[in-house]
């Protein structure tokens, strides 16, 4: 399973990629393994609201539960999230990326926190 990722590149500045959760069950039932989580919040942001450029606090996954936003990396590519989306932000140094609320209707997400320096299962 593919799942956009914000990271720091070997130059400091952070970028979009892609992280691979690997699968395992059978054609009825696929899943990704088990991941410690250290803690999940729910979030909601309302139209038009911006956070500048800043890194990620910790590794997160972000689950839009509704709404829409951009997401703008360091090397200036933005990327469009709307409801069911999910991204990991890894970008924990540097320059970081900016947020934005789009459209007219609060963005809803579920964001879970990862522990610091750990490999996906």
């Amino acid at each position: 399973m593919k799942i956009p990722n914000v990271f720091v590149d070997a130059s400091g500045r952070s970028c979009f990629g892609e992280i691979d959760l690997m699968l395992t069950g059978n054609n009825r039932r696929i899943q990704a393994k088990n991941q410690d989580v250290l803690y999940w919040q729910m979030a909601m942001m309302q139209p038009g609201h911006f956070i500048d450029f800043r890194p990620s606090e910790a590794p997160q996954f972000v689950s839009i539960m509704s709404g829409r936003m951009a997401i703008t990396a360091g090397n200036g590519e933005v990327r469009y999230f709307s409801r069911g989306d999910l991204v990991m932000m890894r970008d924990l140094a540097g320059q970081g990326h900016t947020t934005r609320v789009l459209g007219h209707e609060p963005c809803t997400m579920l964001k879970i926190t990862m522990p610091n320096n750990r490999e996906f299962k």
